[in-house]
């Protein structure tokens, strides 16, 4: 796990460079808005119902309704900063 950055649980093993981010329909109306910008420069907005940046990781739904990614379990110590929006 000190290497991985996430597990990205996807649709499809390919994506569209075009896609962009807005409110993604299956994601959670509860929980919070947040912002994770990775050691490696990606960053990610979507929601999450279950960060704690005490705990190894935490499930959060991406933004994007047209991306590829379902769900997406954060490594937390590879996060370079997690943002409460």
């Amino acid at each position: 796990m000190k290497d991985l950055k996430a597990v990205f649980f996807v649709w499809e093993f390919t994506t569209k460079p075009e896609d962009h981010d807005s409110l993604h329909p299956a994601a959670p109306m509860n929980g919070r808005t947040i912002e994770v910008s990775f050691t490696d420069g990606e960053r990610i907005v979507g929601r999450s119902e279950g960060y704690n940046s005490q705990r190894i990781g935490f499930f959060m739904y991406p933004a994007d309704p047209k991306g590829n990614n379902i769900r997406i379990f954060v490594v937390t110590k590879n996060t370079r900063q997690v943002r409460l929006v």
